[in-house]
């Protein structure tokens, strides 16, 4: 099934990136990584990097849940306010994703996103399915995907976006039949403020845990999450620098 929807593929030499991050213990990692310093409340992470300007956005914390604002909605509203104020040449999603066995990934691999949907939106109507799975392809074309998995050790392939950690039998039948390797909750709703904007969008995603494997979701992100941010973040200096430097 050919995507819906595409992003612009990435110009030379992008000046301006913004990287994008769900959640802080995701985030904290990647800006140590990159020479940045910590969130003050105010204004995002920046840094230099291959002749580019770096700026880390977050959705942020809730202070009555006491909670990272992680999913679809706080992930494309904190994007939408972060290229409004300063549009990007580049927005980059790093981050953690369920994996599948079936697929031959294991914990802490990384994937890079070839094209993303949403796999819990069913509306069996013309056109209006269309948009409510918004599935694009993002930015990289095959070649360039391929050169970047090689150089980050990486896999290439399809990211699917939902609200639910965990995931229901029509969505696993949903992910084998569109060979889904990574699982998550908000490169898709990344990608419709990409496409409103008319920005390209690279995505990275490491393994936390095993959709389609016996154990509880729940236990095994907590437990991997601190090695899997550890690897995306040892990643991200050279997937931003090839990028940069392109």
């Amino acid at each position: 099934m050919r995507p819906d929807f595409a992003l612009p593929p990435l110009a030379p030499h992008p000046h301006a990136i913004t990287i994008f991050i769900a959640m802080e213990s995701e985030a904290a990692p990647v800006a140590r990584a990159l020479g940045m310093g910590g969130p003050d409340g105010r204004a995002p992470r920046t840094a230099t990097l291959g002749g580019a300007r770096i700026r880390l956005v977050t959705p942020g914390r809730d202070e009555i849940a006491l909670a990272d604002r992680i999913g679809p909605l706080h992930a494309a509203l904190a994007l939408e306010r972060a290229l409004a104020a300063e549009p990007a040449d580049l927005v980059v999603n790093l981050g953690t994703a369920g994996g599948f066995e079936s697929q031959g990934l294991g914990i802490a691999d990384l994937v890079l996103a070839r094209e993303t949907m949403f796999h819990d939106a069913r509306v069996g109507l013309p056109g209006f399915d269309a948009v409510a799975r918004a599935r694009t392809r993002l930015s990289l074309d095959d070649a360039r995907l391929e050169a970047l998995a090689a150089a980050l050790g990486a896999r290439v392939g399809p990211v699917s976006t939902g609200s639910s950690l965990d995931a229901t039998a029509a969505e696993l039948a949903q992910f084998a039949a569109t060979g889904t390797l990574a699982k998550e909750m908000e490169l898709a709703a990344l990608a419709i403020v990409c496409r409103d904007h008319a920005t390209p969008l690279v995505a990275l995603k490491g393994i936390t845990d095993l959709v389609d494997h016996h154990e509880p979701v729940e236990s095994a992100f907590l437990r991997n999450l601190e090695r899997t941010c550890a690897r995306i973040a040892e990643a991200a200096p050279a997937l931003i620098g090839l990028l940069a430097a392109r």
